[in-house]
């Protein structure tokens, strides 16, 4: 339940936000979650043996990683609008079954996934999850795993490391392997003992639970805030708004190492799956470069609030903030123009949908979104925003707790609005 200076605020049937946040440890697992709540609000499948159609309210997922989520309204405006967000976040990799060896007993061989920061991870309960693949008599079985147990990863004290304030240097092969202690070799065999393992993609995961911060629970903290808090948000708005068109939720794996995989924005799942969709309800080609050219891109992923301790590593001028509103983010590697910008803000504006700009610090680099990749690839309009956050990719991140409910609104204004290939027809309250 989100709760921020009195105000009570439950977006999705049957799981909250912390919920959400809790028990999302990989990709795989947000999936699983996210598919719970689509079927609870009345998705279906959208297999090989189903057509979509006006009024449908479906889903389709990719290597258990990815999953998207779709509704056909009102066909009159014929228009993909999508929203998205990407389910994996900085973490530990397993590095497979076996157990290395050390003075005190077992550790986990593991190697780091995206730009973790490393000391964050370290001296906090971890837990194993991710996905095995079980050995059965007329093939293989994938079962989504997570251990009844904690793991962790001791720090070396100051004693031995005098200058460990001054300046933390680890190296990931020695100094950040989780200490596990069984009496076997093989982590596979510890985490499924109902039959023989062949293979797995496992990761060692922060199990800190969400919790509020500040005198009002002004704040919200918890792991994997980047970017489960987006995907909850496409989650609520797919849900709860009436389309324009073709409303799609993209909730996608591997954006953290560049989407280049089969279940990335890098790949021609999004494309293909458009195109299909488009043949479903009897249109043509030419119908489908129109729904292009008449849709939009909204790529969802937090962006840097100014730091209370650093200032000086924001923009002096264009700065963000928790709790004031949706950022909309600006630079060369995200896929904001000032055309797109201003069709966002529009469609804000109507739906009195707070909002903000960032600017990065020209001399620091920025990183990338799902944005640029998208709207490459199909040829569409698109806006980069997100929410205000500190201490992203950290183990433990902060983000304002009244955004959140402030992003949900803005992804649901985003899929009521008409657009064009040159700005905003109409804007449905």
């Amino acid at each position: 339940m989100f709760k921020s200076k009195n105000l009570i605020y439950n977006l999705v049937i049957d799981m909250d936000i912390q919920k959400f946040l809790d028990t999302s440890y990989t990709a795989f697992h947000t999936v699983k979650n996210s598919r719970e709540i689509l079927q609870a609000n009345g998705f279906v499948p959208y297999n090989d043996d189903v057509l979509a159609k006006a009024g449908g309210k479906y889903y389709i997922e990719k290597n258990a990683s990815t999953i998207v989520a779709f509704t056909i309204g009102d066909l009159s405006h014929y228009a993909f609008n999508i929203a998205m967000a990407h389910t994996d976040s900085p973490v530990l990799r397993v590095k497979g079954r076996q157990l290395l060896d050390s003075p005190e007993g077992k550790r986990i061989n593991v190697e780091v996934y995206g730009g973790l920061i490393n000391y964050s991870i370290m001296d906090i309960p971890l837990k194993i999850a991710g996905r095995l693949f079980v050995k059965k008599q007329n093939g293989l079985q994938s079962v989504l795993v997570e251990s009844d147990f904690n793991v962790n990863i001791p720090s070396l004290c100051i004693h031995h490391n005098s200058g460990v304030n001054e300046k933390a240097n680890f190296t990931v092969q020695n100094d950040m392997l989780p200490l596990i202690d069984c009496d076997t070799d093989d982590l596979y065999s510890l985490l499924y003992s109902e039959g023989e393992v062949i293979d797995g993609d496992l990761f060692v995961v922060p199990v800190v639970k969400s919790f509020y911060s500040g005198s009002n629970n002004q704040f919200l903290c918890s792991p994997r805030l980047d970017n489960l808090t987006s995907c909850y948000a496409c989650l609520d708005a797919i849900i709860n708004t009436t389309s324009s068109g073709v409303s799609v939720a993209c909730l996608f794996d591997n954006e953290e190492i560049g989407s280049r995989t089969k279940q990335g924005a890098f790949s021609q799942f999004l494309p293909n799956l458009l195109q299909r969709i488009n043949l479903d309800l009897g249109k043509g080609v030419g119908d489908y470069l129109t729904a292009l050219n008449n849709g939009f891109i909204l790529s969802i992923d937090n962006g840097h609030a100014v730091h209370p301790a650093h200032p000086e590593k924001s923009d002096p001028k264009q700065r963000v903030y928790l709790n004031k509103g949706i950022v909309i983010k600006h630079h060369t590697n995200y896929s904001t123009d000032g055309h797109s910008s201003a069709c966002i803000k529009y469609v804000f504006d109507k739906a009195n949908v707070a909002y903000q700009d960032y600017y990065n610090n020209s001399d620091i680099r920025c990183g990338g979104t799902l944005g640029l990749i998208a709207s490459a690839n199909l040829e569409m309009n698109a806006c980069d925003i997100g929410l205000a956050q500190l201490a992203m990719h950290s183990a433990i991140e902060t983000v304002g707790a009244d955004d959140i409910k402030v992003m949900a609104n803005g992804v649901k204004a985003f899929y009521s609005a008409k657009f064009n290939q040159m700005g905003v027809d109409i804007v449905i309250k």
